[in-house]
């Protein structure tokens, strides 16, 4: 499978955290509320929107920035690179996409001279916290977090991180 990789196409990676969001609210999971999925709330700080594709296809998306205050206050700006909203279209997931993804956001941090990523991620999500561990990142904290979004309540987030190498 060949995957490209576009960085700013803001409309493509939307429409994938989007489809994302429904689906996981038709399962009874709501974790992102589909309101919360615009540019304007996406873009605090200042996020790129990262997107593979396949083909002509937007396939999965992520946005990463070098700061994060919310999850991350202690961490400097600038030395460290945050991944967030990783998602992939439904028919595209169990591929490998999304840790392709993640392996392009780590290289442009290292372009950067950034040599460590953060994220988070619901901490009830067992499955989720072992796609991020089998990529190398190692759980550091717990947190409960206020999700952003009308009705929404309170998450348990693990908060990871990975050293990065050449």
């Amino acid at each position: 499978m060949q995957l490209t990789f576009t960085t700013g196409d803001t409309a493509a990676a939307l429409s994938i955290m989007r489809e994302a969001a429904q689906w996981q609210i038709d399962l009874g999971n709501k974790l992102w509320g589909i309101e919360t999925i615009t540019r304007e709330r996406l873009n605090n700080p200042a996020e790129e929107f990262l997107v593979a594709w396949l083909g002509d296809e937007s396939v999965s998306c992520c946005l990463l920035s070098y700061e994060d205050r919310l999850f991350w206050p202690d961490v400097p700006a600038g030395s460290s690179g945050f991944v967030h909203k990783l998602a992939v279209r439904r028919r595209f997931a169990g591929q490998g996409i999304a840790a392709a993804l993640m392996r392009h956001a780590e290289t442009l941090c290292l372009a950067r001279g950034v040599d460590m990523m953060r994220l988070d991620t619901d901490a009830t999500r067992p499955k989720l916290c072992a796609f991020y561990e089998n990529l190398g990142y190692r759980r550091v904290g717990l947190r409960v977090m206020k999700l952003p979004g009308e009705g929404m309540g309170k998450c348990q987030v693990a908060l990871y991180e990975k050293e990065l190498s050449l």
